[in-house]
């Protein structure tokens, strides 16, 4: 027999006081109410032989009168058979350690400290949760189950097909993984009781030579370090953790982890001296050490998408150290902007979250190519001038604000800041005298100033200049635009995308006399007018002497449109599907 505290019946709020609040912490923090009201109370540690729910009724003499809604053990709980709460009540909550055969919940709410579990931990698909410290077990499985625990050593499964960073998932080798036995053939997922009774018998549940991607990650560490590789790829390999066997590669020159829940970076990652290439996009990191200025060589960073797990939140920041990066050429700083919920008044646009740069930002002398997709940037004045920029990419960031600090960087060449949602375009922009390609395409809906002279451009050689916006509640941009642009001289003009600009409304529908001037770019080699519905082209498109390819897809050209527009091009690629 089992050696217990004695139980008592207690009221949830008089249970909740002898714990001084710890219940109400737990099970209304979000600000839920429970709705408990009966609770099964043991003060001190719990000993039960068997599975939980049948030894707890035992040990209440199989009195079932008045149904239990939360069981509370102030102490240790120990039970040398499963935990598994899928109803609704009771719920558990365990003040001390908590060991098991296994521990599974479904609709249940269930709050557990550390533990240790000695075939799995199992959160099914319901309306419950399952929380926990640090817990020893060999499988975590999961189907869409508010699950948060940490399981170190752990190979995850996601029996529901929706988390990348799980070890095997539902479409994602759990059939190739796993014998025929434990798979269910129709969902192609496991069954969980067939898993355990393979598990409690000893018998293996992975096919030979089955491997997680974390453990292939292993043979991988190995294999580099025995070889000492210079370049190596860790990309989606599910790794919970910085790999500490990468310290032990000082020779390293490029490192990817792109894809890795590790959560942080460590300090000793500037020991890495003679690393070139960092890559750790979404890797759920807040921040870099400091040590990563100690990186010297580096000549390409990318910190793209680091969120919380949530997905939605972005607490990430670049440290100080990285103004001291003065061999760096690269860096990319995309989608670390998420929208704040907020939304403007006029156009019910969602506002996006800012992502400031260090003061030191200035100090990347040697930075050309800045990629922030989705990301709001806020530049310090260091940046403004830097001489070494040549590309910047601030594409579908929905800002507002066109962003004048790449205007003050007098090499710049490459300038993509389409789909955004600007309320003007300064003639600052025409600083740019060295720019060859510039995109606004999908960035025009908002704005109601006249464009500056783009023909002020002197190199300009490629344009963007799609009309449809990327959110329908945004406004088209009226057709004064392509006005102004075909009055403009853009005589070194080799592409040119003005495709998309069939407004919603029938009287709103572009014509031919919308894109006369086009004949004025004699340099044009490169034209996209697809999914613009037009029933004719300008006369003097017909006189363009160098076209070579050409979109006119989703138009509505008739054949004798067609004929034409092929013999005055008869070298060019054309292309009229749709």
């Amino acid at each position: 027999m089992p050696t217990s505290a004695v139980p008592a019946s207690l009221s949830y709020a008089d249970a909740d006081a002898r714990l001084g609040g710890a219940l109400s912490t737990v099970f209304e923090g979000a600000g839920a109410s429970p709705g408990y009201r009966k609770v099964l109370f043991f003060d001190g540690d719990l000993t039960l032989d068997g599975d939980f729910l049948a030894a707890v009724d035992e040990l209440r003499g199989g009195d079932a009168e008045g149904d239990i809604e939360l069981i509370v053990v102030t102490g240790d709980l120990t039970v040398d058979g499963r935990i598994a709460l899928y109803d609704d009540r009771p719920g558990l909550y365990v003040g001390g350690r908590t060991e098991a055969e296994t521990l599974e919940g479904g609709e249940a709410e269930i709050h557990i400290h550390d533990g240790a579990f000695t075939h799995l931990v199992h959160g099914y698909y319901n309306h419950g949760s399952l929380v926990a410290g640090i817990v020893e077990t060999p499988w975590v499985i999961y189907s869409d189950h508010h699950m948060e625990l940490s399981a170190p050593g752990a190979r995850w499964v996601d029996n529901h097909g929706d988390d990348d960073d799980a070890d095997f998932a539902v479409g994602d080798g759990i059939a190739e993984a796993f014998v025929p036995e434990v798979v269910d053939a129709e969902d192609h997922c496991l069954d969980v009781d067939a898993f355990l009774d393979r598990l409690r018998a000893g018998i293996p549940v992975l096919r030979p030579g089955a491997r997680s991607a974390a453990e292939s990650a292993g043979d991988v560490l190995s294999r580099a370090l025995a070889d000492r590789v210079e370049h190596l790829d860790l990309t989606d390999r599910r790794l919970r953790a910085f790999p500490a066997e990468v310290l032990r590669m000082p020779w390293l020159r490029t490192l990817i982890l792109d894809g890795n829940p590790i959560g942080e970076l460590p300090e000793a990652l500037g020991t890495l001296t003679r690393l070139e290439h960092l890559s750790v996009r979404y890797c759920g990191l807040t921040a870099l050490p400091e040590s990563v200025g100690d990186l010297a060589a580096l000549r390409v960073l990318c910190v793209a998408g680091n969120r919380d797990p949530d997905g939605v939140t972005v607490e990430f920041s670049l440290p100080a150290a990285v103004g001291r990066l003065t061999a760096l050429e690269e860096l990319d700083i995309s989608y670390l902007s998420v929208t704040t919920g907020a939304t403007t008044t006029e156009w019910d646009l969602p506002e996006m979250t800012r992502f400031v740069l260090p003061d030191t930002f200035g100090g990347l002398v040697a930075l050309r190519k800045l990629v922030a997709d989705v990301t709001d940037v806020v530049f310090p004045d260091s940046a403004h001038g830097l001489t070494g920029i040549e590309e910047v990419s601030m594409t579908h960031g929905r800002l507002r604000t066109f962003p004048e600090a790449v205007t003050t960087f007098p090499n710049l060449r490459r300038l993509d800041l389409s789909d955004n949602f600007f309320d003007t375009v300064p003639d600052s922009l025409l600083r740019l005298t060295r720019l060859e390609e510039l995109d606004l395409g999908g960035s025009l809906g908002l704005v109601r100033d006249p464009l500056p002279d783009l023909g002020r451009l002197p190199a300009l050689r490629v344009l963007g200049f799609s009309g449809h916006t990327s959110r329908f509640s945004a406004p088209e941009p009226g057709h004064v635009f392509l006005r102004e642009l075909f009055a403009m001289e853009l005589a070194g003009l080799e592409e040119l995308r003005i495709d998309r600009w069939c407004r919603n409304t029938k009287r709103h529908k572009p014509g031919p006399e919308h894109f006369t001037g086009i004949g004025t770019f004699r340099r044009l080699r490169t034209v996209d007018m697809s999914s613009n519905e037009l029933r004719d082209l300008p006369a003097d498109f017909d006189t363009l002497p160098d076209l070579a390819v050409v979109d006119l897809r989703y138009n509505r050209l008739p054949q004798t449109v067609r004929d034409r527009i092929t013999a005055a091009h008869p070298t060019a690629r054309i292309d009229f599907q749709g």
